[in-house]
Parts: C-alpha cells; structure tokens; sequence
C-alpha cells in the first residue's frame, strides 16, 4: 500500500514485556487490535516504545516509510524561546492577533489539530487553546505529548493552556464560540517539495478522505468572534474562493491567511 493510498490500518504495540498491560487497556479505549509479534500484518503499529512515548510505526518492512524513526508527537521539541524560533513563528502570531507590547491574548480554538504544533506556539505565547482532533489515534499521540510535557518544568505552565478534544472539527465548532479559530486541513497533494515522513504518515493513517472545505470554513467564522486563520502552502489559492482573505501573512514556505 502507498503512503497516500488509503487508509492504513493500525495495532496496538508495546516494546517492554512491562508495557503489557498498558497496551492491551490503550487497545481497548480505541477499539484497536493488540499486534500479534512480528508476523502482524498491520500497516502501522501505535506502540508504547522504550522511553513510554506513544509512537506511529510503519510495520511493513518493504513499505517505502518502513525504518528511521517513529513518529511522535513531540512538543518539547518545538522552539518556543529562541530569536530563530520567533521568526519562524512569526507569521502565525500575527494572524492570529498577537502584537509585541500588548497584554491581550484571543481565545483560540485550533480546529485540526494534527500534531499540535500551532496550538503549542500560541499556547507558549499565552493564549488559552481548545486543540481539536477527530482521528482517535491522532488524539491519543496529542494526549500523550501533553502529558509528557506536563511533566517538564518548561512544558508545564504551557500544556495548563491546552484543552484537547476528540471531535469533529464542524460539529466542536458548532457549540462554541471564541475569539479566534485556525484551521489547518491537509494539504494538497502534488507539492514540488517532498513531504516529511510525519505528514507523510499522518496522511496513510487518515486516508485520503478530504475535508468539506466550504462547510469547515463556513462553522469556523460563525464560532470565531474576532477572525479566522487558514494555514496553507504558500503558492497554493485560499481554502474557499469566497471570500477573499482579508489579509495574508506570509513565510518561507506557509502562509496564513486572515479573515477578519
């Protein structure tokens, strides 16, 4: 099966003989099999590896995603202080509303959550964020990253900031207002850059299945308040053709556009 070409399916797998236990409850809450050892015909295994970080694993070993690293979701990682990591992020704080020397920070909720990242930046720079993802494995990585950086002294006082919820993002939407909602769907195929082996991944585990467009669109600016923010590749047309985004910030590779 081909990374972009439908649905994988998934197991359940622990490294450790300790990890048992643990494996088989996480199985159980997400509906998923137990893997079967080595000869376990899953395309990727959510394993319980050695450090107790929940990873994706490819386990097909003639699978072009097979060996390297696994995929986590690992929010520590993400530069949050240095001068190099707040240019990066520029483009997001200003959509979103963030301006040097004011006090103010929206309420933000992040529609498709993915691995957590937009959320964790805002998160550091103090808004409060609802993270929102509807795929129960994705969540379950989402989950185990807060956790994770609940523990760490640095990631504590963030992760307080994160909410995570497991919902479709229209239907979370629905029930809610706030300040400021960022979508961020998948993006199209055919991008003259190559994908990294995470998206590459996250996309084989949720299929090829795309959003309504228009009517994520149309849920996020009836719950935002303030303004909407659409992460997109930075050469590709908005998300929906009308309206037009009020603004766009760009960077080297992603753009965010506003909607005011």
């Amino acid at each position: 099966m081909s990374a972009g070409g439908g649905e994988a399916t998934v197991a359940v797998a622990f490294d450790r003989p300790r990890q048992k236990d643990d494996a088989a409850a996480l199985a159980a809450s997400l509906g998923l099999p137990v893997a079967k050892g080595f000869r376990d015909p899953h395309d990727l295994h959510l394993v319980l590896d050695r450090t107790d970080r929940l990873a994706l694993r490819v386990n097909a070993p003639d699978h072009p995603l097979s060996g390297g690293h696994d995929v986590v979701a690992d929010l520590l990682a993400l530069d949050v202080s240095s001068a190099a990591g707040r240019k990066l992020r520029t483009p997001l704080l200003k959509a979103v509303g963030i301006r040097k020397g004011e006090p103010h920070r929206p309420r933000v909720i992040d529609a498709t959550g993915g691995f957590g990242e937009d959320a964790w930046l805002l998160a550091a720079q103090g808004c409060r964020v609802d993270l929102v993802e509807r795929h129960p494995v994705v969540h379950a990585l989402l989950a185990d990253a807060l956790r994770r950086a609940a523990d760490d002294p640095a990631g504590g006082p963030i992760a307080a900031r994160v909410t995570l919820h497991l919902s479709d993002a229209a239907t979370f939407l629905a029930g809610h207002i706030t300040e400021v909602v960022t979508l961020d769907p998948m993006f199209p195929l055919g991008r003259k850059a190559q994908e990294k082996k995470p998206m590459r991944v996250l996309r084989w585990l949720v299929g090829d299945a795309a959003d309504d467009e228009s009517a994520l669109f149309a849920a996020a600016r009836a719950a935002a308040s303030r303004r909407v923010v659409v992460k997109r590749p930075r050469l590709a047309p908005p998300l929906v053709p009308d309206p037009a985004p009020t603004h766009a910030h760009v960077g080297k590779a992603l753009r965010f556009d506003l909607y005011a």
